[in-house]
């Protein structure tokens, strides 16, 4: 046994139990702590039923028959209403908004103080109301009241023109999902965006949704580079090296980097590619010179040439002579 006197067992054990109650913590402290939110919103919809991973598994495929009015004899299927807002909740205590403390009344207003129901949904509107914060032509100025510099981005946008337009055009849940409030990943955007970029609905071109898949695998290229160079930094200034113009690179390489979220949401593809290879530059810029390889510099074209004529004319004049 590793472990010979008792006094080694004894911190064995108070180590183990420390990490036990370490481990605990962390996964009792989820939901953005909902137990200490005193908000009335999340206390009544996290007991309205308890979700499973068996919810989570048919959630899309019942929200889905929910949308189109389909009835099932199936048992999960049996009040769609308690069951769905027990999955709305569980998609919110799972998403970042969670974590930031964003509540159900930040979007959906009411009042979260009461915990009387008919009280606490009195000031809320419905979904088709125009006036509510959540009809989906209101969603993006809802969603801008935290998100400000994306709603800049997004405000000059044909997908906001549309918006403002038309019944059927792109909003900020299109992409980012009510309740889950994901971050598409690059693999997700050809099916998404494909349904309006098509040759058949020919808006805009066709290629767009492959191009902006293109983007956000650049955007990962970028995070990968600014990494690396990152690490280089660290490593070179642990060894006491004084770094200052590698530094300001880096420092640029994430100023661009700290822009992009909001970038992307202007929809500018060409913008956007331009803006990442800036960054990815930058940063490889900053790597390079931190670790002492320069760049290759490419060869004067013909200079080689011209030192042999420079040669020839000096054998030539002395000889003369």
């Amino acid at each position: 046994m590793f472990l010979k006197t008792q006094t080694q067992k004894m911190l064995f054990v108070r180590l183990s139990f420390s990490c036990i109650i370490m481990v605990l913590f962390a996964f009792t402290a989820g939901a953005a702590n909902s137990v200490d939110l005193n908000n009335s919103c999340v206390d009544c919809h996290k007991k309205i039923s308890p979700f499973t991973e068996e919810q989570t598994r048919l959630n899309e495929i019942r929200m889905n028959h929910t949308l189109k009015n389909i009835s099932c004899s199936f048992e999960c299927h049996e009040d769609v209403i308690r069951k769905t807002a027990s999955d709305n909740f569980q998609q919110w205590s799972e998403s970042d908004h969670s974590k930031y403390y964003v509540t159900c009344d930040d979007c959906h207003g009411g009042n979260p103080d009461t915990n009387n129901e008919a009280e606490s949904h009195a000031s809320m509107k419905g979904i088709n109301d125009v006036n509510s914060s959540i009809y989906f032509k209101n969603i993006p100025d809802t969603c801008g009241k935290c998100h400000a510099a994306e709603m800049d981005h997004f405000k000059n946008t044909m997908h906001f023109q549309r918006l403002r337009a038309e019944s059927s055009a792109p909003s900020c849940i299109t992409c980012h999902k009510t309740h889950s409030f994901k971050v598409l990943k690059a693999s997700e955007l050809i099916p998404l965006c494909s349904i309006c970029h098509n040759q058949k609905n020919n808006i805009a071109i066709a290629s767009v949704p492959q191009d902006a898949k293109k983007a956000l695998e650049k955007q990962a290229e970028f995070q990968d580079e600014l990494l690396k160079a990152k690490i280089s930094l660290a490593e070179a200034k642990a060894a006491g090296k004084h770094l200052t113009s590698e530094q300001m690179d880096l420092d640029k390489a994430q100023a661009v980097m700290d822009n992009i979220p909001s970038l992307w949401h202007q929809f500018n593809l060409k913008d956007f590619d331009k803006q990442l290879q800036t960054g990815i530059d930058l940063a490889k810029r900053s790597e390079h010179l931190t670790s002492e390889v320069e760049p290759t510099k490419q060869n004067i074209p013909g200079f080689g040439i011209i030192l042999i004529f420079a040669i020839i004319a000096i054998i030539y004049l002395m000889r003369k002579r």
